[in-house]
């Protein structure tokens, strides 16, 4: 049996397969809580990475979710599937700190994102889901959403992440980018990756990178992003998933209360210089 510091089997979790999985040095991992930008950052290193690529079938084939099970999939065949693809790899995972292989080797590209836009927009991932996506990544179909913001503040994913990675921040090999920059500077944050990682950029390559990563383009291409399953059936219905990306949308639909109830949990799992980092130190006052 993995050591139980790697996680709890599930649905979306394969403790096996981190314990197992064997990083390089070339490898990025993308270490950011649900709805937080992860999608959007696989899309921008696999540009980068692929110089411009428009024609890529899904963005789970070329960016895997590191510790996703495959239904009908070994352990070894995963790792082995894993070991066999080309450098540099690129995987997302939603792992904390403590959970994620090879942060001594890898480097580790994170983006943060408001909880209270994270909160919002993960009930619009979950409802938009289908039927069988929903029930093989686990999730209920809430009757409102009351009882998925009860569900939601419970499980505390985003303040486990966040509360992880904090003390890492200043580590070499991870670069820690807001979702809120990106979304005020996408080519300033393409900028910081292209640094980070050392790669040799030219301007075309860079353009295509800026232009496929924007929301528009993704929008335009939502099925890109929603073939995530083992077959080709989508994963979420039309018009889903790829919904708005927007900042401060949580303004539509929290109640004063909700809020308030965010932002008193993450006073009690974060540090002041995290919530003044996050945007968070005035809000929560």
């Amino acid at each position: 049996m993995p050591d139980p510091k790697w996680g709890t089997p599930g649905p979306t979790h394969d403790p096996a397969i981190l314990a197992g999985f064997s990083a390089r040095p070339t490898d990025v991992l993308i270490t950011t809580a649900p709805k937080a930008g992860t999608t959007w950052m696989q899309q921008i290193l696999h540009q980068l990475r692929s110089g411009g690529d428009p024609d890529f079938y899904s963005i789970d084939a070329v960016v895997p979710w590191l510790e996703l099970p495959r239904p009908g999939k070994t352990v070894s065949e995963i790792l082995n599937g894993f070991e066999a693809l080309a450098d540099p790899r690129i995987f997302k995972t939603h792992c904390t700190f403590e959970q994620t292989p090879g942060v001594d080797t890898a480097r580790i590209i994170l983006s943060s994102r408001d909880p209270r836009d994270c909160c919002v927009s993960f009930y619009h991932h979950v409802m938009d889901m289908t039927d069988t996506a929903r029930r093989q990544a686990g999730l209920e179909q809430y009757r409102d959403f009351e009882t998925f913001f009860e569900d939601w503040l419970m499980q505390a994913s985003w303040y486990r992440n966040v509360a992880g990675w904090w003390p890492q921040r200043e580590r070499n090999n991870l670069l820690w980018l807001r979702f809120e920059d990106m979304k005020r500077d996408l080519p300033g944050a393409i900028d910081r990756i292209i640094k980070f990682l050392g790669r040799d950029i030219n301007q075309a390559q860079r353009a295509a990178a800026i232009e496929y990563s924007s929301f528009d383009w993704m929008k335009q291409h939502a099925d890109k992003f929603t073939r995530q399953l083992s077959s080709d059936e989508p994963v979420f219905k039309p018009g889903g998933f790829i919904r708005k990306g927007a900042v401060g949308d949580h303004k539509a639909k929290l109640s004063a209360e909700q809020e308030a109830r965010i932002l008193a949990k993450a006073r009690e799992w974060l540090t002041p210089d995290c919530l003044q980092f996050l945007d968070l130190a005035d809000a929560t006052n």
